[in-house]
């Protein structure tokens, strides 16, 4: 790497930090992704995806004290959203990972911190929210919005105007039909097919999903 590459910690250590790990030249901006920090202590020490485990997210404050930015390879959305907001007072940096083997429509906005896998494609006036993690192959239309923190499994389907609230995981290939509106920290399975909206905190399965 550069030495004006800017240096990042990933905070996490499972698979979708290992995903990060493994690509560093994959995304379409390059970072030096100079370690993990996991609260897993049996993993401190140790090299996993090739860098190494620094140390627990109670040094995360030094890094970012170091101008170093920060990653979340972290998919449960409430999980990643108790840890940032501990560390939202610090000014931090958090870049947004986009895979050159995404596609992305002109006229998308997207937020910090999200992570885009390899096949997803995202078409115009789509609105991702910070934080957001959209796994392989998600197909996403036009006029979508997804909400901060929300993690969609890959091949997700979501059909245009389809609104999410925040919180949300969306399982292995489920899909909505346009227009519909899902409540925030709503669980749905996977293969869901979403025709009617729902309400927060709902949990939603089948096809059509209830």
């Amino acid at each position: 790497m550069s030495q004006n590459t800017k240096k990042v910690i990933i905070v996490g250590a499972g698979s979708v930090g290992k995903f990060i790990a493994y690509n560093p030249n994959q995304f379409t901006e390059k970072y030096d992704f100079i370690g993990f920090l996991d609260d897993d202590l049996s993993k401190k020490g140790q090299t996993i995806a090739g860098i190494p485990v620094l140390g627990t997210l109670e040094v995360l404050p030094d890094y970012i004290k170091q101008n170093i930015a920060v990653v979340w390879g972290i998919a449960f959305p409430k999980i990643k959203a108790s840890l940032v907001e501990k560390v939202k007072h610090l000014d931090a940096e958090f870049p947004t990972l986009i895979s050159e083997r995404a596609w992305i429509s002109n006229q998308v906005k997207m937020g910090k911190g999200c992570i885009i896998y390899p096949g997803c494609s995202i078409n115009y006036e789509t609105v991702i929210d910070d934080f957001v993690v959209m796994n392989m192959n998600c197909a996403i239309g036009h006029n979508v919005t997804i909400h901060s923190y929300t993690s969609l499994a890959p091949g997700v389907n979501l059909g245009g105007y389809t609104k999410i609230g925040e919180k949300t995981e969306v399982g292995i290939g489920a899909a909505t039909k346009q227009f519909i509106q899902i409540g925030k920290e709503n669980s749905i399975g996977g293969q869901a097919m979403v025709v009617k909206n729902s309400t927060d905190m709902a949990s939603i399965k089948g096809v059509p999903a209830k």
